[in-house]
């Protein structure tokens, strides 16, 4: 097993790895693998911190990274620097392996040796609580909407860096996607059936939960 930089003959295998990770999880089929193809040419990309894991020769998964900035509420304050990262997954068949914990620790320790002040992400707490991350709101970050939810999370990667923050999280706008052009992408993939599971429902309600947590 190697973690390596990403190589555009990589490209297909990593979209479709991704695909099968995704579907069906949070809706009905997926859109993450047309995120991904959109963002290797996007701004806001960042090679440098993103990974694929190889598995005797074959991608079995990935995480890619993005800027990302937090949005002071004082008007007078610059926006705050920081980086994401989504989407990151294991293929379905190497799950509960380990693989995914290695993959994200790695991740983390690269933007923290380049020098970044933080990483912001949008996941399930439990998932990401054991990396260090914490609820936004810690910190005094919310969403744009100005309220603090569990899913949004956040790990300083240098001592204070988030001190004395309070604004929003501002990702990038590579997640903006057309859902039509994300199904016509979809179409150079074999077909997959869509399905309604339960797990969707549960992840819709999870993206309302408010953080209720005192810090």
């Amino acid at each position: 097993m190697i973690i390596r930089h990403e190589t555009p003959q990589d490209y297909f295998a990593t979209e479709h790895i991704c695909r099968d990770a995704f579907w069906n999880l949070y809706f009905p089929g997926a859109h993450e693998h047309y995120v991904l193809h959109r963002m290797r040419k996007h701004k806001d990309f960042l090679p440098e911190l993103s990974f694929v894991l190889e598995i005797d020769g074959q991608i079995a998964g990935g995480i890619f990274f993005t800027r990302s900035r937090i949005i002071p509420r004082s008007a007078d304050a610059k926006p705050v620097p920081a980086v994401s990262f989504g989407p990151v997954f294991i293929a379905p068949e190497y799950h509960r392996r380990g693989l995914g914990r290695m993959l994200i620790s790695h991740a983390i320790e690269k933007a923290k040796q380049a020098g970044h002040k933080a990483i912001l992400t949008l996941g399930y707490p439990y998932h990401y609580s054991p990396y260090g991350f914490t609820g936004g709101k810690k910190y005094g970050i919310s969403m744009a909407d100005g309220k603090f939810y569990q899913g949004l999370l956040a790990l300083p990667l240098q001592e204070h860096a988030l001190d004395g923050i309070s604004g929003y999280v501002q990702f990038s706008d590579v997640f903006d996607i057309n859902p039509q052009e994300a199904e016509e992408y979809d179409k150079k993939f074999p077909p997959k059936e869509k399905l309604v599971l339960p797990c969707q429902a549960e992840y819709e309600k999870a993206c309302t939960l408010l953080d209720e947590t005192r810090y």
